[in-house]
């Protein structure tokens, strides 16, 4: 049993199986994460709902607020709900097209619902994933 103390008076146990676990986990994490973005399946879905597709010129020109406000003026508004889908759209198409953003998060939302850790140290301690990812895309590619 590993006992760290903090400077606030409490004193954390962990033990050295749950440093191998995590270990496991942040590694299939990554692994996971990497899968999402080389794998046939997943190339397969986000072609389905178009998450692998560049952008084309019109789509950039349609998230343009200064096209929005030469074609509608003042009401440049009205189309800000079409703004925002798109550039949603164009975010979770960033996102699944990058192994290491999809492993922080996963990794982060792992830490934190299932290891129930605070909220602060999940997100601190979710990094590793990006080391494992950098890991198995070197294994991956060579």
């Amino acid at each position: 049993m590993l006992h760290l103390h903090t400077n606030n008076g409490i004193m954390l146990d962990f033990s050295i199986l749950e440093f191998v676990w995590f270990f496991i986990i942040s590694l299939s994490l990554a692994e996971l994460a990497m899968q999402i973005v080389i794998s046939d399946l997943a190339y397969r879905i986000k072609g389905a709902i178009l998450l692998n597709q560049p952008y084309h010129k019109r789509l950039e020109t349609l998230i343009s607020i200064p096209f929005w406000r030469k074609l509608l003026g003042h009401w440049w508004f009205i189309a800000s709900p079409l703004i925002l889908l798109i550039k949603i759209h164009k975010l979770v198409q960033e996102l699944f097209s990058c192994p290491w953003c999809i492993a922080y998060h996963l990794c982060w939302i792992t830490n934190w619902l299932y290891f129930d850790m605070p909220i602060f140290e999940a997100l601190l301690l979710a990094p590793l994933g990006l080391v494992f990812v950098t890991l198995l895309d070197r294994l991956h590619t060579k």
